[in-house]
């Protein structure tokens, strides 16, 4: 593939955009974004909480530290599950 050269692609989003500010749990919570979406961006407001990411509630996707914010780029999700260590930090979910 890549003798071929660099090739131009792009990131498009899905058909809904979402927004949402969020105090976590110490178990994953669905949070649904009422449609499918390509792009997800998770801000970790927290100064003292990590925050793990998860599409099926099990599998870790992403981890975040305190003040960490993470752009996932996927295949059409409809929600993501969010979890705190501790629990009670904010995190800000926006989607596309």
């Amino acid at each position: 593939m890549f003798e071929d050269g660099s090739r131009p692609f792009q990131i498009v989003g899905g058909p809904i955009s979402f927004y949402e500010e969020y105090t976590t749990t110490t178990l994953y919570v669905e949070r649904v974004f009422g449609g499918g979406v390509n792009s997800i961006t998770i801000t970790n407001d927290s100064t003292t909480d990590t925050v793990s990411a998860s599409f099926d509630g099990a599998t870790v996707e992403a981890e975040l530290k305190p003040g960490e914010s993470l752009t996932l780029n996927t295949t059409t999700k409809n929600s993501i599950y969010i979890k705190g260590v501790a629990g009670g930090g904010k995190i800000r979910s926006w989607a596309w």
